[in-house]
């Protein structure tokens, strides 16, 4: 499965949640982290990899020799490149690339740049799921819904494979509710303090949490809820 991460607006923490997600996902599958980024991306400096073993080299030569393990993880990433390097690709490049990934991985996690270009709408064409990242403001959110009215315009994006997720929440959401995405709103993230990387516990828990509601996995009540649900339908018989 090819899951892409985007958003239109830089900071909304698009990198961590697609970072913690792998991380997640890697727990009991197969999974590459792909940073489709030219802005430069930040894959090497926050993972402390090999710049050259970037997603150009891996669409236009052999991409098994472009994929690198983070230290301590169990999922592959292939780093992304600088602005010089984006007039290199086309989208049957990035195309072809995402279709030699996904026959080998169970989860390639795709980190979009907010810049369309081809590699972007390849991205998001030859995505099973895309995934939104927005925070509640009048900004991103304004953005947000410009970006999906866009490419749904152009045919660059199946609405029906799409959700978002709204990071940084603080308090009660203002923006979000007052407006149609078009989307699913699946999760949301509150604002979390002094977080220091994608493997912060707190950050961690999230991305399990998003997980279970991406794939629509519904938590098990606890015994004590079962058993007052219980009490009440029996209750409910006997009047």
């Amino acid at each position: 499965m090819v899951i892409t991460v985007f958003s239109p607006k830089g900071g909304v923490g698009k990198t961590t949640l697609t970072l913690a997600l792998a991380r997640v996902l890697s727990e009991d599958k197969k999974v590459c982290a792909v940073e489709a980024d030219f802005s430069p991306g930040d894959f090497v400096s926050l993972l402390d990899l090999d710049k050259e073993k970037n997603i150009v080299n891996a669409c236009l030569g052999d991409y098994r020799a472009c994929l690198q393990r983070p230290a301590g993880e169990k999922f592959d990433v292939i780093v992304g490149g600088f602005p010089h390097m984006q007039e290199n690709l086309k989208y049957a490049d990035v195309e072809k690339l995402l279709n030699d990934i996904s026959g080998e991985y169970d989860y390639v996690l795709i980190d979009l740049q907010p810049q369309i270009s081809e590699p972007a709408v390849a991205a998001l064409l030859k995505a099973d799921r895309v995934l939104f990242v927005l925070e509640d403001d009048i900004s991103a959110v304004s953005r947000t819904v410009g970006i999906i009215e866009y490419l749904k315009l152009h045919g660059f994006l199946d609405v029906s494979k799409a959700c978002a997720v709204v990071n940084k929440v603080k308090g009660k959401k203002k923006y979000i509710t007052a407006v149609d995405l078009g989307i699913p709103v699946v999760y949301s993230i509150p604002y979390l303090r002094r977080l220091s990387e994608y493997k912060d516990k707190k950050m961690i828990r999230h991305a399990k949490n998003l997980k279970d509601a991406f794939f629509e996995v519904k938590k098990e009540k606890s015994l004590l809820r079962r058993l007052l649900n219980g009490f009440k339908r029996v209750k409910q018989k006997d009047k």
